[in-house]
């Protein structure tokens, strides 16, 4: 029994340093995400209107023309 006593204590500090490392890291991930997506959001927003904005100038070149 002696010889997995180092094996135990590396097993149940190993699941506590993952459960603190889970801890620590989800909530960061989630801001990460959420900033990613955000940006993902603008960027979808700024081309759509890009594009709205193309097909306008387009229509008064033709009409000018």
């Amino acid at each position: 029994m002696r010889t997995f006593a180092p094996l135990a204590f590396a097993a149940i500090s190993g699941v506590v340093l993952w459960k603190l490392l889970a801890t620590l890291l989800l909530p960061f991930l989630g801001i990460v995400f959420g900033f990613v997506g955000m940006v993902a959001k603008f960027a979808l927003v700024a081309g759509v209107a890009f594009f709205i904005y193309s097909m306008i100038k387009k229509r008064r070149e033709e009409a000018q023309v």
